[in-house]
């Protein structure tokens, strides 16, 4: 799509976390366009990484993933815009000129509605492999009904690393409430996996 528009120029193209980052360091690029689930992983921390060490350059997340914070977390990693692959290229254009100038751009494109939730529900069982042990254990917690304040002491982490954690899960799922998690942990077996508890305090 953008290739016949002169107004843009495609300086180079990657698949994981690691080319990328070598691959804006030697171009510079104006914009950085990604998808939220890369090759290799989860694009978040990415995100991050580009944000904090390429402060000028303006990220865009062009995306299918509809759930709801998933926009609000992609802002918070340091993306300016969030724009649905199923947009139209005008929409497209519009929002690579908005954060080319700086300016912040969310798709207009409405929230999917409540009849596809079993269609997502299930396509996230391809999605969990993306998950850490430690967004597994949040995941389990979770499903059996504890709350973000009691999850955060039983895993020694504070309230706001299991609020990250649970956004997380969220977006790499594809589920958009606290009740789908559930559904999901169940359906799949993690509610009862009881694996020893992780060392580390991130």
């Amino acid at each position: 799509m953008l290739l016949v528009e002169a107004e843009f120029t495609v300086v180079g193209e990657a698949g994981q976390g690691a080319e990328a980052l070598e691959l804006i360091a030697g171009v510079r690029p104006d914009v950085v366009v990604t998808d939220l689930h890369l090759t290799d992983g989860y694009a978040l921390p990415l995100i991050e990484e580009i944000h904090a060490r390429f402060p000028k350059v303006a990220i865009l997340v062009l995306t299918a993933l509809r759930a709801r914070d998933a926009a609000a977390t992609s802002r918070k990693a340091g993306a300016l815009g969030y724009v649905l692959k199923d947009c139209r290229r005008r929409e497209l254009l519009t929002a690579l000129r908005e954060v080319a100038a700086g300016r912040r751009y969310r798709s207009l494109a409405p929230a999917a509605p409540v009849v596809r939730r079993q269609v997502a529900e299930a396509s996230s069982s391809a999605r969990a492999a993306y998950l850490s042990e430690r967004q597994r254990q949040v995941l389990r917690s979770v499903a059996r009904g504890y709350r973000t304040r009691e999850i955060a002491q039983m895993l020694g982490v504070s309230i706001k690393a299991v609020h990250k954690h649970r956004e997380r899960l969220r977006i790499t799922l594809q589920l958009d409430s606290t009740a789908a998690l559930t559904r999901f942990a169940v359906r799949e077996g993690l509610a009862e996996e009881t694996p020893p508890p992780l060392k580390s305090h991130s």
